[in-house]
Parts: C-alpha cells; structure tokens; sequence
C-alpha cells in the first residue's frame, strides 16, 4: 500500500511538472493599446535600403533575415537581395534563377528557409513548394554549398508535402508537411541531409476543402520555426494554437494560446465567414522575458441592403506575453484600426517580420508612409531620409529584444 501511494506521488508530481512547463497565452485577459517601440525594444536603428537597379523590393511582398553583417530581402519566391546591414547599401543578388552549379530553376524560399548557423538560404529547382531536394546558398559566397533531400515516405500510398528544412541539430532537419487535401496524416517529418526518414509526427486534423477549386485546395504555409535555448519551437501558421518543442524523438506542447471565441475554424479554414473576427497567429517567438506573436484579424468593410457582408480586409497586429507578470498585450486599438510598435521618431506604426538568434528584430517601415508622415521625422532624422521618395526601397527597422 505504502509502495502504490509513492508511485502515486510520484506520478501527480510529474503531471504537475509537465502541467506547469506549459505556458498558457490568455489572449481573452490582454490589454489593448498601441505602445512605443521602446517598450520592450532598444538599441532601436533605422537603415533606407538602397534603390537599386537590380535589386528593387516590393514592401508589401518581400520578407527579410538579418545576420551579424547583412540584411537578406526575399522578394516573394523569385529572388533574393543582399544589403548591408549598418549602411543599408545594396550589396549583389543572391544566386539567380537558371540551371548553373550554384543557380536555381524553382523558388527561393522566403519564410523560414534560412539556417543562420550556417548562412544558408534554401531554394529548389522544381517550382514548387515540394522539393525533392533542396540547395543550400551560402550568401557569404554565393556558392551552393551543399544539397538537403527530401525525405520519402516508405509507404506509397502516404502523401508528405514538405515545406523546406529546419535544422534542428547537425545533419538532423525537420520540415513543416502542409495538408494539401484536407486529410493528410503527416504534421512533421524529421530527416537527415541525404533524406532518410528518421521519425514522421502525425496530423489528426482534418479542413473540408469540398468546396474549393483545384488550386485554393493546395495551400503553401510555411510552419513557424523558431529557437530558444538552441531547442526547436514549431507552430502550425494559423488555425493552430499551441507550439511545440521538436526534436528527433517526441514533440511536447509548450505554449498554449488561449483564444475563447477569437479561436479560428480549423475545418472551416477554406470558408472566410467561419474566421471573421478571429485572430490567426503567423508569427511567434520566444525570449526569457517575453513571448512575442503577430496575428491576422479578418473584418468586414460593409454591409449590402438585407444585412449581408460584402466584403472583407485583412489586418495584421501584434503583441507579447510578459512571461514575469504573465500578462498578454496587444499593440492595437481595441476596434482593431491601428496596430504595431510606434517607432516614436517617425509617428509610424510597425510589426516585426524576423527576429534571429541574438533576439534581434527586423521590421520595415514603407517609404510611402514616411513620406506621407514626413513632418512628423525627429530632426536628428531629417538628413538622413531627406532624398526618400515613395517608389523606394523600404526602411528597415533593426532592434534589440529587451532582457
């Protein structure tokens, strides 16, 4: 009896453990509020882009990674920029499409398809999201230096749809699998560099895509990777809530972001009216102090004559987890009108698009707010943006995380 009650114990003292190494995000508990940059950035840094010829960015469709001495702007899936991270000064492309030893003939894979470890930009040669292998471009050389294969399932009949490679650790990856049909059964799969199959984690979620077209029924999302404390963090894009901690042998809840009636349609992802209103996470990362996260918010723009929606916008906002006094805040108005970090030089809101391994933040401000704003520029900026148009490059922001 005495031996049944310790192994009890013992068990309630794990399950109590495991319970408290979950973090619960309270989004229904945050408080509103549009805040300064300097909230919970420093070291704040303004940096225009050069408008160069052969480098011209689209603001609304390039994302970005930040190294130790470059900016790397990813425009859409065609192509890569390296600039100079102090001077912003266009530096030369990275690769370029064609058939060449250290070129490539498909896409350049711009969210989550960079290793900062070991400087490499992903991109494959098959014009899709589902490579067979991938090149790995070293943007210090502009070499490839080395090619990661896909993993293949050893069942014929099982469908995986690999995004593009995490590393988790040396020569062991892990690549996010989209549900391309609705019902795929693989969530992740965890590989080698010469593609052997190392461990598949299951997918029982399920989306009614009865209703969509051939090309709306293969969605391309990338899975939300980050590190913290050199372990690697997943989320699903979207209509998921938790992270996760992966490696090669289990995944673990770790964040849970409690929504309420803000929770996304999971099933319903391919019909809009099912997620009006609703706060779809697409970026999340993690500090010792803070839990950062940016969400889409669908709204309607108006309303036809018998009371029915005609239209929607898409919004994007942010906010953090202060995981000291565990209180979640959102950088937005309450009606959701205005959003972002303030950048109190400029009056001009943003959110973070990246943040690297020395939490350190990437953001953007569009030349054509800033022109738009320009009275409002701190003097100790005038010279430096006295030439900005709004056909520019944009104006990259770089700060660091706070402790």
């Amino acid at each position: 009896m005495r031996k049944l009650s310790f192994t009890t114990t013992l068990s309630f003292i794990f399950l109590a453990l495991h319970a408290q190494s979950i973090i619960d995000i309270d989004l229904t508990e945050a408080q509103f509020g549009v805040m300064p940059a300097s909230k919970i950035f420093e070291d704040i840094k303004y940096i225009p882009l050069e408008t160069h010829m052969d480098g011209l960015l689209n603001t609304h469709w390039t994302t970005f990674y930040l190294t130790d001495k470059h900016i790397i702007a990813c425009n859409s899936f065609t192509s890569a920029y390296l600039f100079d991270r102090s001077t912003g000064s266009f530096i030369r492309k990275v690769s370029s499409f064609g058939r060449g030893p250290n070129e490539y003939s498909g896409r350049i894979f711009n969210l989550y398809g960079f290793d900062e470890k070991n400087n490499f930009l992903f991109a494959n040669d098959d014009g899709s999201v589902n490579s067979k292998y991938w090149k790995c471009i070293n943007v210090a050389t502009n070499k490839v230096d080395m090619i990661v294969n896909s993993p293949l399932s050893e069942d014929s009949k099982e469908r995986f749809a690999p995004y593009a490679p995490w590393l988790i650790k040396d020569n062991v990856y892990v690549s996010f699998c989209n549900n391309q049909t609705g019902k795929n059964k693989v969530k992740l799969v965890i590989f080698d560099r010469d593609g052997n199959l190392i461990k598949k984690y299951p997918n029982y979620a399920e989306y009614d895509n009865s209703n969509s077209s051939s090309m709306s029924s293969m969605p391309a999302y990338n899975g939300i990777f980050y590190y913290y404390n050199a372990i690697t963090y997943f989320k699903e894009r979207n209509y998921n809530d938790t992270v996760f901690r992966v490696d090669e042998n289990k995944i673990t809840p770790h964040i849970v972001f409690k929504l309420g009636n803000r929770q996304p349609s999971y099933y319903h992802q391919r019909n809009g009216d099912y997620n009006r209103g609703k706060y779809l996470i697409n970026f999340v990362y993690e500090s010792d102090s803070y839990v950062l996260f940016n969400f889409n918010y669908f709204s309607e723009t108006g309303r036809g004559p018998t009371g029915q929606p005609i239209g929607m916008k898409t919004t994007t906002h942010t906010g953090y987890y202060d995981k000291k006094s565990n209180q979640v805040y959102i950088s937005s108005s309450p009606n959701f009108e205005q959003s972002g970090y303030i950048a109190t030089d400029f009056s001009i809101c943003f959110y973070p698009i990246a943040i690297n391994q020395n939490n350190e933040m990437i953001a953007i401000i569009d030349p054509e707010e800033l022109v738009k704003y320009k009275d409002n520029i701190d003097p100790k900026y005038k010279q430096l943006f006295q030439n900005i148009h709004e056909d520019d490059n944009p104006i990259v922001i770089i700060a660091k995380l706070k402790d």
